[in-house]
C-alpha cells in the first residue's frame, strides 16, 4: 500500500512532467485512493502536504488544482542580506560559519519535501554590518537537485547568492515568527541563550520544486523594512 510520502511524490511528478499542467483540476481523493491502491485519508495527507506549499490549490466543491505559480519561468528577485545591509549604509561582511551535511530537521524535512532521512547540506553563517552581529543564518539545500556545492563555493559568498547564481528561483514563501537564540546563533549574536529573537523562515522553489529551507536569526531591535 502506498505511504502518504509516495502518493505526493506521484504527483508531484505528474505535475512536473506537465502530465497535469498549471492550472488544471487534478482527479478526487477518491479516483486518485483507487488508483494508487491507498485509502482516502492517505490521498488526503499528501495532498494537503503540497498545498501547504503552494504547489496545488484546493478549494470546497472546485476541487484540486495545479497552481498557476507553477508555470512562471522568471527569475525571483531574491533579497539578499548584502542588498539589506549595505542600503543601510553599512559595511557588509559574511563569515561561514560551518558546512556539513547532515539528516535535516523536522522542519527542513518538510519544507523541501525529502524522508527525514535523507541527507541534506546544511550551511551556517553569521552576517555583521559595520562590524556589528546582524543575522545569524542556517539554509539547507537538497544536493540531489542542485549543481555540486563544495565548502569552498560558499566561503566568499553566501549560500543565497550562490543559489541565485545557479538556479532559476520562480517563487519563495516567508514565515515571520518569535524565537528563542540558542547555541551557536547566540554566541555569534552576541547575546544570552533563551534571549528573543526575530527569526525569518523561508523556502525557495524552482517551479514546483523547493530547493532551500532557510532560518534567519536576527538580534532585539531589529527593524524589518519593506516596500512596495
Amino acid at each position: 500500500m502506498n505511504t502518504w510520502q509516495s502518493v505526493r511524490a506521484d504527483v508531484l511528478e505528474r505535475i512536473r512532467s506537465r502530465e497535469w499542467p498549471p492550472g488544471e483540476l487534478i482527479p478526487t481523493e477518491q479516483e486518485l485512493a483507487v488508483s494508487m491502491g491507498c485509502a482516502r485519508a492517505t490521498v488526503n495527507r499528501a495532498l494537503r502536504e503540497l498545498a501547504d506549499s503552494g504547489i496545488i490549490e484546493r478549494r470546497r466543491k472546485v476541487g484540486t488544482r495545479v497552481a498557476a505559480t507553477s508555470a512562471r519561468r522568471t527569475v525571483l528577485d531574491m533579497p539578499a542580506i548584502r542588498t539589506e545591509i549595505e542600503g543601510m549604509g553599512a559595511a557588509y561582511a559574511y563569515r561561514l560559519s560551518n558546512f556539513l551535511t547532515r539528516l535535516p530537521t523536522e522542519a527542513a524535512a518538510r519544507a523541501l519535501q525529502v524522508s527525514p532521512a535523507e541527507e541534506l547540506v546544511l550551511v551556517k553563517a553569521t552576517y555583521t554590518a559595520d562590524g556589528n552581529p546582524h543575522c545569524c543564518e542556517a539554509i539547507w539545500l537538497n544536493p540531489r537537485i542542485l549543481p555540486p556545492l563544495t565548502r569552498q563555493d560558499v566561503e566568499e559568498q553566501s549560500a543565497h547568492e550562490w543559489l541565485a547564481s545557479q538556479v532559476a528561483l520562480t517563487h519563495g514563501r516567508f514565515s515571520i515568527l518569535a524565537d528563542a537564540a540558542t547555541g551557536d546563533c547566540a554566541r555569534h549574536l552576541k547575546i544570552a541563550e533563551g534571549t528573543p529573537v526575530l527569526t525569518i523562515e523561508r523556502t525557495n522553489w524552482s517551479d514546483t520544486t523547493p530547493v532551500s529551507f532557510a532560518r534567519q536569526f536576527y538580534p532585539p531591535h531589529h527593524r524589518l523594512v519593506s516596500e512596495d
